[in-house]
């Protein structure tokens, strides 16, 4: 554990000033893990699923709180002649300017909390591409340990294949020059009848 403490300040300073693209919006991201995904990298996931979720009910508050802020500021507008003569507003006037603060505190209110949340997504999307990184070149470590084993094999069983040929052309050739001896030794007629004797064997 100590040593991923170690390394991430050494990652977040060669990737500083670089965008990191939210992994789990990425299809290919995705496509790493088809066979499996370590609990760490499905925690994190399920974390920014849950950061995307409440970005998502944010966005569409401060939305709606703007629509609302606009609406009353057009009935303040609308309503100004409502000030009487000493300057005093009417009530709808002066709730309206109420609500109106209450929407401004609650959207700076809201803008904070997504300033938070953005840098929360980004730290937990950092660690999440170095979970990412770390379970991949684990894969790849292994794939090539495994590769160079299958070299090695391969190159063996080039070797012991090239001896078998080998010996299969000798015998091969062997058996051509005991049958042309025959030939010579007791001619075609006399052979061709142990032919037919053998045949079966002899193929």
């Amino acid at each position: 554990m100590g040593k991923k403490k170690n390394t991430m300040p050494g990652f977040q300073q060669l990737l500083q000033g670089k965008k990191i693209p939210l992994l789990i919006l990425d299809q290919k991201w995705h496509q790493l893990f088809l066979d499996d995904k370590p609990k760490e990298i499905e925690r994190l996931e399920q974390k920014l699923n849950k950061h995307l979720a409440t970005q998502g009910r944010l966005n569409q508050e401060l939305k709606e709180l703007k629509v609302l802020k606009t609406k009353l500021m057009k009935n303040i507008v609308v309503n100004m002649d409502e000030i009487g003569e000493h300057g005093q507003e009417s009530r709808k006037l002066s709730e309206d300017r109420r609500l109106i603060t209450e929407i401004n505190d609650k959207m700076e209110d809201e803008e904070v909390q997504m300033e938070k949340l953005q840098g929360e997504m980004e730290e937990d999307n950092f660690l999440l591409m170095v979970q990412t990184m770390e379970y991949c070149y684990r894969i790849m470590n292994s794939n090539e340990a495994e590769r160079e084993q299958l070299v090695v094999k391969i190159a063996q069983m080039r070797t012991e294949l090239k001896t078998k040929i080998y010996r299969r052309e000798s015998i091969e050739e062997q058996n051509r020059g005991i049958y042309a001896y025959l030939h010579d030794i007791f001619g075609p007629r006399v052979l061709e009848t142990f032919d037919l004797k053998y045949e079966d064997e002899y193929k």
